[in-house]
């Protein structure tokens, strides 16, 4: 068997159900999955999300010297959020308190001038409310890219010279939450079958939309995609890369208290997915060898 020739775009973008068959690039680096995502699906070097993050924030710990390890400080992730985010120029005659930093994402409770609120759930507040405490709060996440395109499933290696189709399809959940600090996320679901070959793949995770989204993620319906591992490659698996990075920065909270005439910005650290903001396709599926 002739090993497959990698086309740019191949079967990548069609969304029509029962598409012609696709024939499923093969790769045998990880940097060459990367290189061919990002001809079509291409990730900032830093990203901002205007709102708290309320979907794809990384469960594990990050702490302040997780990220300041990555080179980016919180004085780089305010000046970011200046330039991306709105709301973060200082305000006219109050006294600026500076950056006060988080030790870790678990940290993230305001004791002082927030009455102790976690970040979610203060950044979720209606601003009425929160004038009525004499506040005023603005939220957004900035970050600088980390691990580009991640592997979100991968199938059973299977040996060289195997042949499979799968069945695959894409579907994305709610996409937007009209709540006041909070920008639009979501949740993919996603499964791919082989035909005539036992059980399905089946994957899920959630995302963010940066402030230069251009093209939403949409669903996308059923596909048959043929997986071909070269006789001279002595295994391989077939998997579902998302079309998003992952980005290690800060949730960025500008604090005004509106009748002390003071502000101050809280920097907590934290690790976000964020999808690819000019591609609409989410997952790209490739042959890997292994």
């Amino acid at each position: 068997m002739t090993a497959l020739v990698a086309v740019p775009l191949a079967g990548a973008h069609a969304t029509t159900a029962w598409a012609a068959d696709s024939t499923t690039p093969f790769y045998k680096s990880d940097q060459e999955v990367i290189d061919y995502i990002s001809t079509f699906a291409p990730l900032k070097d830093t990203a901002a999300v205007q709102g708290y993050p309320v979907t794809g924030q990384d469960a594990k710990e990050i702490t302040l010297e997780d990220v300041k390890k990555t080179g980016y400080t919180p004085d780089q992730a305010v000046q970011d959020a200046q330039q991306m985010l709105n709301g973060f120029t200082s305000t006219p005659d109050a006294e600026n308190f500076g950056t006060e930093e988080r030790p870790s994402s678990k940290e993230d409770k305001d004791p002082g001038w927030l009455g102790n609120w976690d970040a979610k759930s203060i950044c979720g507040q209606p601003s009425d409310l929160l004038a009525k405490q004499n506040h005023k709060l603005t939220c957004g996440f900035v970050g600088k890219i980390d691990k580009k395109y991640p592997v979100m499933k991968t199938t059973d290696r299977v040996p060289g010279g195997t042949h499979l189709t799968y069945v695959t399809n894409v579907s994305i959940g709610t996409e937007e939450k009209e709540v006041s600090g909070w920008k639009a996320g979501g949740k993919l679901t996603f499964n791919a079958s082989p035909e005539n070959k036992g059980g399905s793949l089946e994957g899920s995770f959630e995302y963010n939309q940066s402030t230069e989204t251009t093209k939403k993620w949409a669903s996308v319906d059923e596909q048959r995609r043929d997986f071909s591992v070269p006789n001279d490659v002595a295994g391989a698996a077939f998997q579902a890369h998302a079309n998003a990075g992952w980005y290690t920065g800060y949730i960025v909270q500008k604090v005004d208290d509106t009748d002390a005439k003071a502000e101050k910005i809280v920097a907590i650290p934290a690790r976000v997915l964020i999808q690819a903001p000019t591609d609409d396709v989410p997952l790209t599926w490739v042959g890997r060898q292994t």
